[in-house]
């Protein structure tokens, strides 16, 4: 892992999500770009007053991302920081930033909200799920997190997706010396065998040693519930799911069980694409 892309507001959930990225960048020999978009709400009032509020919305942003940068390389010399300020939208700057820099992660903070994200709306960091292949890091602003050790992998064994496991994850467990667990939601005994085939197809127990990373079956109806349920009971730093991409009229109907765990969970979650 070589770029850690970091969206920042300059508020102090971005900034949980910063030193967040900072402890892997520290573990990991990697980057960090550190991304403010500024975004310009049309007035009406003309084009000079939409020119005047352009360039003080920009001085403004390179403002707060000098005094930025000062604190991180003053405070951790052992990271090498980037920065970039970009007019636009933020999810779309994100995503372009991401290409442009040939991010392999990216780490963001997220407010949280009660209920399920079922339909387009939810913050910048759901909006981002399904659409996006680089790996998203969801660092929650309302809890107090610990740095990856004990990390639960979530499936809910109707979907594949193990493949995706095995670069980015490997690469954080490896770095931080974590302990993986694998958690595969189940509605049905029937299930269980399925999905064992599926793993044994997938080599899981070459690439990830089944007793040193335990897998663990759990029945319930409601994946999301399933999840949040079995977290709860275990002292977990990081949870990884796995977002399948879908087509635009699927995502506008389906209930994204990746997207409500980034809305509910109190830890960081991982989120892979597939």
């Amino acid at each position: 892992m070589k770029k850690i892309l970091v969206p920042t507001d300059f508020s102090d959930t971005a900034d949980k999500a910063r030193d967040y990225a900072i402890q892997l960048a520290q573990v990991l020999d990697a980057e960090i770009i550190l991304l403010n978009t500024y975004h310009i709400p049309y007035s009406g009032d003309g084009a000079v007053t939409f020119i005047n509020m352009d360039q003080f919305a920009k001085q403004e942003s390179e403002k707060l991302m000098k005094e930025e940068m000062e604190y991180c390389q003053l405070n951790y010399s052992d990271v090498k920081f980037t920065s970039v300020c970009e007019l636009g939208l933020v999810v779309d700057t994100i995503k372009s930033m991401s290409k442009k820099h040939a991010a392999d992660l990216i780490v963001m903070g997220t407010t949280g909200a009660s209920g399920f994200v079922g339909n387009l709306l939810g913050s910048n960091t759901a909006a981002l799920i399904g659409s996006i292949a680089t790996p998203i890091i969801a660092v929650p602003g309302n809890t107090t997190f610990n740095f990856p050790k004990r990390i639960v992998v979530a499936n809910d064994l109707k979907e594949s997706g193990e493949e995706m496991l095995y670069g980015t994850l490997k690469n954080i467990a490896g770095g931080t010396g974590s302990s993986i667990d694998f958690l595969f939601i189940v509605d049905e005994d029937a299930a269980v065998d399925k999905k064992k085939k599926r793993l044994q197809a997938a080599n899981f127990d070459e690439e990830f040693d089944s007793s040193y990373h335990p897998f663990h079956f759990k029945e319930d109806e409601d994946v999301e519930e399933g999840i949040l349920d079995y977290i709860d009971e275990k002292e977990f730093d990081l949870l990884v799911v796995v977002a399948h991409q879908r087509g635009f009229w699927e995502k506008l109907f389906h209930k994204s069980v990746s997207k409500a765990l980034v809305k509910e969970a109190k830890l960081p979650i991982l989120v892979l694409s597939d």
